[in-house]
């Protein structure tokens, strides 16, 4: 678990949404590895804060799929496994693609300008402060051009599944330098969108999903024999 540090709330933000923040990006990070047990107090002694807003973060991150709750024993962090990675990626690309294609038609052309300015992001190999900085803004792209569907359930579940996605990123990231390669992705993807031409940005959506899939999958294999914290099932 990481050492004991001390949150300084931000304007507006409450003492539960700092220790969100705090944990999702260390249960992301692999600060706090698949599995690891998680008590309240203990929580509570290392974002320096109460239990109840540690409890009402946890609940936060069990909606979203990073924790799990087992009665009598307390909060895990959820499992990675070969099974869930595919499962991942198979119901990703069936919804952002038509995020995309909704968003094609739906956006002004003002918010596809925008959108365009945040999708020139990449990462420092083998940083780490880096990787969890660009995974922040990588997750806000994708969540922008969901919010562009003006789909409202369609964001709600694409954004918890990111959301639960972002530690199979972060294997990816530290696995290979392919930050050059997802930044070209990003941009070609608002220049189809720009254009208005949503039969092929929902092809290069469902190409980058795709691509990062098999980023995920060439990095496991090529880790052969170096301990990961996956699971077989």
């Amino acid at each position: 678990m990481a050492g004991p540090r001390t949150i300084v709330a931000a304007p507006r933000r409450t003492a539960a949404e700092e220790v969100y923040r705090s944990l999702r990006r260390d249960i992301v990070t692999l600060q706090h590895r698949p599995g690891a047990p998680l008590g309240e107090q203990a929580l509570a002694d290392t974002y320096g804060t109460s239990r109840v807003p540690v409890r009402e973060a946890c609940r936060r991150l069990q909606q979203e799929g990073l924790l799990t709750s087992i009665p009598y024993k307390g909060y895990f962090v959820s499992p990675i496994s070969p099974k869930e990675i595919s499962d991942s990626f198979e119901l990703r690309s069936a919804i952002e693609t038509r995020a995309v294609s909704l968003a094609v038609g739906r956006a002004s052309d003002r918010e596809l300008e925008r959108l365009s300015s945040l999708a020139s992001i990449e990462y420092t190999y083998s940083d780490w402060a880096s990787y969890a900085d660009f995974l922040d803004k990588n997750l806000g792209f994708h969540l922008e051009v969901a919010s562009l569907s003006r789909n409202d359930r369609l964001f709600t579940v694409l954004h918890n599944l990111l959301v639960s996605m972002q530690r199979f990123f972060f294997l990816g990231l530290d696995l290979g330098d392919f930050g050059a390669e997802m930044r070209n992705e990003h941009e070609l993807l608002v220049r189809h969108m720009i254009r208005r031409d949503d039969v092929a940005a929902a092809a290069c959506a469902e190409q980058q999903i795709t691509a990062s899939y098999e980023r995920i999958r060439r990095a496991l294999a090529a880790a052969e024999g170096v301990e990961l914290p996956i699971s077989e099932g």
